[in-house]
């Protein structure tokens, strides 16, 4: 795929996160009828964060790691050497696991306590368990962050997009089973969702000519450069996951259930975002890493900017609607079975606060890409430090005045700070990248979003009272918010929207 076809691409890879994500909803749907915000639900996704968190350390920062070096030694060195390296990758990943493996199955009760220290034993007991279930997903998680570079590398986007449906189907089933039959099955599910999403992946790295061998050479001076750029990525990793156990530690002080509460207001907040950004984000990143080894800056530069401005585009109305329509939103999505008006209303204010920082994660992630592209992780590292820093202090501060809620305000003002501190730094690092532009996008979307968000404010609630299906209702009231900021965006001349309009009526 040629670069200037990488930008078509992101559009097929929005859709198919949109049908991955609605599916991955149904997950949350179920737990929430099955287990509302119990402490089995607590339990549960305190099982399902910490093999996640875990494979953070290790997955997201090999693969991170693994793309540019993977050109690198395919293009010096070839094909056959590239896959041999791969190999390499991919059993130090093992290694590296067994340890953490053998950790959970050794001490899980231990491994529960840092991530919820306000458990109770029998809860404790219950994570413990879920979690000596599932620890081996970490082996596929592994695999599965080197399968998804190599795939990016080969222009396959689609296919890592898609690996969560066949796990969240897994999931879905495992928690049935696990109400009418077993609670055991909740573990059992973990583990086989991942060893599923494992063979999902397998045809299509074959397809592309991948085969293992048990190549391991701790001596290989490309595994070394990897390393290199691998532990200041896997260290600020650690920081960014110890944010998140801080956040659950603290939530599961607070209230009970409140653990649950943040979590499904989480996994709202980023089902979002993964529609509306992770598209953009991961073409981007294949794109710039190619540019930045042809030496093709300005082109780097005006990748990232039609990035920033589409997202801000999309990303400034989303989330003031969301805000808006956090309650039926949540209504709609998880308020049945045993999830009842308590857990709504935690849950409900716990997405609005978490909703506020949702441009500056969006954005945060996308110049973390540009630095990885450029091969600093340095920088990222060091200002994710002092972004955690700021979290913990306001974690402490705002969860003693407004309990969860001040948990998701803390890492949406942390998240301020982050993506900020990074613009400003990549700014003098590689030049202006269309701040005018920027600005102009930025008050121009605000606008349009005043004007829906008077829309949603006056009809919404008639609307929801006349209309006696929460969804349909929910529906109608979203499509009156998009069609009114796109006609006042199409008045303003909002470039993202003028760009998008002129290349559809260009084909």
């Amino acid at each position: 795929m040629k670069l200037k076809n990488l930008k078509n691409s992101t559009l097929t890879l929005m859709i198919v996160i949109v049908i991955v994500k609605l599916i991955g909803m149904s997950r949350d749907i179920v737990l929430a009828n099955y287990f509302g915000t119990s402490n089995i639900s607590d339990a549960y996704l305190i099982a399902v964060s910490v093999p996640t968190m875990l494979f953070y350390f290790i997955g997201h920062s090999l693969s991170t790691a693994y793309l540019p070096m993977y050109n690198k030694v395919k293009a010096a060195d070839g094909e056959q050497y590239a896959q041999k390296f791969s190999n390499n990758i991919l059993n130090v990943s093992f290694l590296l696991s067994t340890l953490i493996v053998a950790l959970l199955i050794i001490a899980p009760g231990a491994v529960v306590k840092i991530f919820a220290t306000g458990f109770d034993q029998e809860t404790n007991a219950l994570a413990s368990r879920f979690i000596r279930l599932s620890s081996a997903s970490l082996y596929f998680m592994s695999v599965v962050s080197v399968f998804t570079g190599y795939l990016h590398s080969n222009k396959n986007f689609l296919a890592p997009a898609a690996i969560s449906v066949p796990r969240n189907v897994v999931i879905v089933i495992s928690i049935v089973l696990a109400a009418t039959l077993n609670i055991d099955w909740m573990g059992w599910g973990l583990l086989w969702a991942y060893i599923f999403e494992f063979l999902f992946l397998l045809p299509f790295v074959m397809k592309y000519g991948y085969r293992y061998r048990p190549v391991l050479d701790l001596k290989d001076e490309n595994l070394h450069q990897t390393l290199y750029i691998i532990l200041p990525i896997l260290f600020g990793m650690c920081v960014g996951q110890i944010n998140k156990i801080i956040d659950r530690s603290v939530a599961s002080t607070v209230i009970d259930g409140g653990l649950s509460a943040l979590s499904y207001a989480s996994i709202i907040n980023s089902a979002v975002q993964g529609i509306l950004v992770t598209g953009i984000i991961t073409v981007l990143f294949a794109s710039c890493v190619e540019l930045v080894a042809l030496g093709k800056h300005d082109a780097v530069k005006a990748k990232l900017s039609s990035a920033i401005n589409m997202l801000l585009f999309l990303l400034i109305p989303a989330s003031v609607g969301v805000i808006i329509l956090a309650e039926p939103i949540v209504k709609t999505i998880l308020f049945r079975g045993n999830f009842d008006d308590n857990s709504m209303i935690l849950t409900t204010g716990a997405l609005r606060c978490y909703t506020a920082g949702l441009v500056f994660l969006a954005i945060r992630d996308t110049l973390i890409k540009v630095f990885y592209a450029y091969k600093n992780t340095k920088t990222t590292t060091i200002i994710s430090v002092f972004a955690i820093l700021i979290n913990i202090v306001l974690n402490i501060v705002l969860s003693g005045i407004w309990g969860i809620n001040g948990l998701a305000t803390a890492t949406s003002i942390s998240a301020a700070f982050n993506s900020v501190s990074l613009y400003i730094l990549l700014r003098r690092k590689i030049g202006d990248f269309g701040l005018k532009d920027t600005a102009s996008v930025i008050i121009k979307s605000v606008i349009c979003s005043i004007a829906m968000a008077a829309v949603l404010i006056f009809f919404t609630a008639p609307v929801m009272e006349f209309i006696s299906n929460d969804f349909i209702g929910l529906l109608i009231m979203a499509a009156a918010g998009m069609l009114t900021y796109f006609i006042v965006g199409v008045l303003l001349r909002v470039k993202p929207m003028i760009n998008v309009i002129s290349r559809l009526t260009a084909k």
